[in-house]
This record gives structure tokens, sequence and C-alpha cells, in this order.
């Protein structure tokens, strides 16, 4: 609602009007138009009677005119000052019409009291009027005096002190109610200046405190989704871990009930990454890999994963990957892209009915080392309305409001993919027809690898053997440790556990171990602090034990941490067991070939 509105015609109160105006810069505007105004109608009303006899009368009418017009902006300022810019610019431009009168028509040379009229008209007009509107009202103001130096001699400049149409005192009286005006026009403007000031200042302090307190609270939030993560990640190793084992001697009966809790234990699982993959994104924390990858073998790995998902519903998911980029290396962050062709697959697989989701690769050019790349996944589900084909990128948003209630999900996944894309400096496109599916798709630059590669097998986990490894296992959560003995145990490997770190160096002194299985997080001790007291321990073949760090942390700088601590390799719990058997394969493989040749 516009503050005057409430304002009475017959309002005579500044103080009235200047309560309705918050802001103190345009309270000075309205000060200061009302004091030139006041000021002008004063110094007419002093100066008209001691020149009322002895003026022109074209010079008395047109003081008359004037105060007149004085007098009604003033009422119009009390009563609209909304306006006061229609006001303002009333009044420059009768300061104006003085300069160019007094120069033209009436004294036809420079006074006093028209310098004094130039001066009033420039700052008034920045003060009051906007820079662009200033320009043009200061140019005219000066224009005339310039033109006046110009056409007449430099023998003729004077500044003439008294001019004829105003005779004395009546021009003393003028000059010293000009001065008197624009002394107060400044100080009231700096004033003004000086309290927005003061408040801008406050205002910053209060913003500087709020942006700490908010800092505080996102810090504040990424410790507790840390801490929930690891929490909530501790126990979940043990569950998809112990499935896996009992699953080798399980009955048919068993192993179709122990599927459906390992699906149960993997959709938690993935609720929490995507939960603390978001926060990640949110507050750039996520840094990419950039390591060679087999782009072909990943996507069928990812594809191949979710295969079970779709079967399930009746669902095929069929892959195309164009024959330029089979065989190929590129470098990227496979984690990165697994987690966007999964979030993908999976969401096109949850909304789909009948019918396929297919997932198409196509190299769509080269540049010397680089190759573009083009991704589209596209399914026959229930699409997506026009109106909401943006929203459904926005974080916990979905296509409806049914949408949760009958396929469940937090609205994540295409949240973090938009984000995740983006770190590539890509972005995805939708085309969707409500009824008929949708494809979703993006573009890709890699660098193409020109390294040498060497594939290394991974042989299923529950059939492989450790024969001969000794590991010391430092963990505080009995049910964790328990896993890993048992893991550890059907690999032919031997076991000893510690509950802390403190207690994982005390049994490193006394014994002999192959590798250290390194909980991060222990009381007395922790990984960290375990791991830099081994590397300073004085026997080099103990100081230099393989350390695999076990973490359920989510920090974003995990791998800068275990490196800098002097680790080896690190494990994400939950794991799966071929994960595990991967990090230790090769250190049997090492003290086979050390016993042979010893």
């Amino acid at each position: 609602m516009p503050m005057d509105m409430h304002i009475s015609f017959f309002n005579f109160s500044l103080k009235k009007v200047l309560a309705q105006q918050p802001d103190n810069l345009k309270k000075a505007r309205i000060k200061i138009v009302y004091a030139i105004l006041l000021l002008s109608i004063l110094k007419i009303l002093v100066i008209l009677p001691m020149v009322f006899h002895s003026i022109k009368d074209q010079q008395l009418y047109r003081i008359i005119f004037v105060f007149i017009l004085y007098i009604g902006l003033t009422k119009y300022l009390l009563y609209k000052p909304l306006n006061i810019n229609i006001i303002s610019q009333g009044m420059v431009i009768i300061g104006i019409a003085a300069i160019w009168g007094n120069i033209f028509i009436f004294q036809q040379n420079i006074n006093f009291v028209t310098i004094q009229f130039v001066f009033m008209v420039t700052f008034v007009s920045y003060y009051l009027i906007d820079s662009r509107y200033a320009v043009i009202y200061s140019i005219l103001g000066i224009l005339p005096v310039m033109y006046f130096l110009a056409v007449t001699s430099r023998q003729s400049w004077h500044l003439s002190a008294v001019p004829e149409e105003l005779p004395s005192p009546g021009f003393e009286a003028a000059v010293f109610m000009n001065f008197i005006t624009m002394l107060l026009v400044h100080y009231l403007f700096y004033c003004a200046f000086r309290a927005n000031v003061i408040e801008k200042e406050a205002l910053n302090k209060k913003l500087e405190a709020t942006v700490a307190e908010t800092k505080a609270l996102a810090d504040s939030r990424s410790v507790f989704l840390s801490t929930m993560s690891h929490e909530l990640r501790t126990p979940l190793n043990a569950v998809i871990g112990m499935t896996n084992l009992v699953k080798d001697t399980a009955t048919e009966e068993q192993t179709e009930n122990l599927d459906i809790l390992e699906f149960s234990a993997m959709s938690l699982l993935t609720l929490v990454n995507d939960i603390l993959d978001y926060n990640k994104t949110e507050n750039d924390k996520i840094e990419l890999e950039a390591i060679p990858v087999n782009l072909p073998d990943l996507l069928h790995k990812v594809c191949t994963g979710l295969q079970q998902k779709a079967a399930e519903k009746g669902l095929d998911v069929l892959l195309q990957v164009d024959e330029n980029l089979k065989g190929r290396w590129v470098i990227t962050d496979p984690t990165r892209i697994t987690q966007i062709i999964y979030n993908l697959v999976g969401n096109a697989i949850k909304f789909t009915e009948k019918g396929s989701v297919s997932v198409q690769v196509t190299s769509i050019g080269q540049t010397g080392d680089d190759m573009q790349v083009h991704f589209s996944v596209a399914d026959t589900g229930i699409g997506i309305a026009p109106n909401r084909q943006g929203a459904i990128f926005d974080p916990f948003t979905q296509a409806s409001v049914d949408t949760t209630r009958y396929y469940g999900g937090t609205g994540l996944g295409l949240a973090i993919v938009k984000r995740l894309l983006k770190l590539f400096n890509s972005e995805i496109r939708l085309q969707s027809k409500q009824g008929e599916g949708s494809t979703f798709s993006f573009d890709m630059d890699f660098g193409l690898y020109q390294g040498v590669i060497n594939p290394v097998t991974i042989l299923p986990a529950m059939d492989s053997r450790l024969d001969g490894l000794n590991i010391l296992i430092a963990e505080d959560n009995p049910i964790n440790s328990l896993l890993l003995v048992k893991l550890l145990t059907k690999w032919n490997a031997t076991s000893v556990v510690a509950t802390n770190g403190q207690d994982a160096v005390d049994k490193l002194l006394a014994g002999s171990f192959d590798a250290i299985l390194m909980d991060l997080h222990m009381p007395i001790m922790d990984g960290y602090q375990a791991t830099t007291a081994i590397r300073a321990l004085a026997d080099p073949v103990k100081a230099r034990i393989t350390i695999i760090a076990l973490t359920a942390s989510v920090s974003h700088n995990i791998n800068g941490k275990i490196n800098l601590a002097g680790m080896n390799d690190y494990l994400s719990k939950p794991f799966q067991p071929a994960s595990l058997y991967q990090k230790l394969a090769p250190l049997n493989a090492d003290k086979a070939a050390k016993a042979m040749v010893g």
C-alpha cells in the first residue's frame, strides 16, 4: 500500500509525512524539498515588502507567481509525498527558468544571485533526482552562463553585485537566504547519509552474524550427517556382510529370504547415500577423480547390476554402446559416472510398468585426445507432465503428489544427477510425454587414456582363498569384527582382533602380521593416530606394514586424509566381500612369491 494513502488533503504536518517513511535517505529528500520550499517562501515574504515600491511591474509579477507556485508545491508535498520526484523536478525547473530569465531577459548579465541559483540547481538535482536527469538539469543551468561568457568579450566580464531589479536591502536579504538554503540542504543530506551509513553498518553486522550462524548450522549439519552416516552404515555393513556370508550354506528358501534382506539393506544404503551425496554437492565438497576407465565395461556392470531389479517387473534393460567406444579407455571418475547412470536407469525402472529401459551411448566427435560422448536413458513409463518437467530436478521434488505414495523414493536422485553433471561441465536434458515415457540425455567430454592397461581379474570372493595371510583387525564394533573374522576364516586366512588403536599398536609389536584392517573411528586411539604411531616404529618391517582403512565415514577428503596418515588404501563400509578380497589378494600373491623364492 502506498505510504501517502492515509494522508488527508488538509494535512499540514511534515512530521506525519515523515512518520510513514522508514528510509533515511527518502526522509532526507522530503526534508530538503520542504526546507527549500519553506525558505523560498520566507525569502519572498521578507524581500517583497522591501522592494515593493522600487521594482518593475514585470519583476513584481514574477515574484508573486513564484510565491504562489511554491505554496502549491509545498501543499502538494504534504499531501502526496510519494510524488516528490515530480515536485523536485518542478523546483529545479523553476531555478533553471530564473537563471535563463536573469541572463537573457531581465538583467542580461551575470550577478551573484544567478551564480547561487546555478550552484543550487546543480547539487539539488543530484540530491533529489536520479543521475540521468541531474546531468541534464545541471547542463541546462550552466549552459546560459557559458553562453554569456562565450559571446561577450573578456573585458566586459564582471560579477554584478547588485541587480537593478532588486535594490538594497532586498538583494542582501536574497543572498543571505540563499546561503542559508544551501547550508541547510547540505546539512540535511549529510545527516541522512551518516544515519544511512550507520544503519547499513548495523545491518552488515547483523548479516555477518547471520552468515556466521548459517555457516555454523551448515557445518553442524554436515557433522551430524557424517556422524549419522557412520552410525547407519556400520550396522548395514554387518547386515550386508553377514547376508553374503550365510548365503553359501543356506537352503533355497533361506536364500530367497536372504535376497530380500539384502535388497532391503541395499535400498536403505541407497537412501543414506543419496542424502549424503546431496549434502556434499550442496556444499561443493565433491572432487572428481581422474583415472583410466573402460566406459563400455563400466556401463555393462551398472546395467547388469540393475537387470535383476528390472526383471522383477518384467522389464528389459537394453544397453547399446557405440562401436567406436569399445576397447577405448577414457580418463574420468567412474564412481560419479556410475552414480549418474545408476540413478537415471534406476529411476526409469521405478516408473516403468511395461516395456523396456534402454541406455544408448554414442560417440559424437573426437578432437585430438578428447572425445565427446552422448548418453541417453529412455523408458516406456508414465512420463512427466510438461509443467513438472523442470521441477523434478529440484531436491525432494517428484512429478506429482501421488508419486511418493505409489513409487516411493526421496526425490533426490535427479537433483544429484543434475549437480554431478554440473561438475562435469554438462547438463541434463529431458524429453517426455505423459503415458508414453521419458528420455534423459546429456553430453560429456572425456580425455582418452594413452597408457598401457593391465586388467585385473577379480575372482568370486566366496570361492577364493588367502592361505597363510595373518591379518590384524582393528575394529571396536564387535559385530563388524566378527564379520571380518568369519570372512577371513572362510578364505583360510588367520586373524587377530584389536578393539582400539592403542591395542592394535601393542598387538603389532607383540606379533607378526601381513596387513592391518584399520577402522578409523575407535576409542583411546583412532585409526589415524594408530597409523601415525605404527609408521614411527623402530622396526622397519612393522613400520612398513600394509594398512587398509575401513570407514563408514563420508568425508569428502577421506582419500587425502588416509594418504596423509600413511595408510595404503581404504574400503568404505558397507563393502561387498569381493571388494575386501580384491584388496588382500595381491598381498597373498606377494607372500606366496616370496616364499617360493626363499
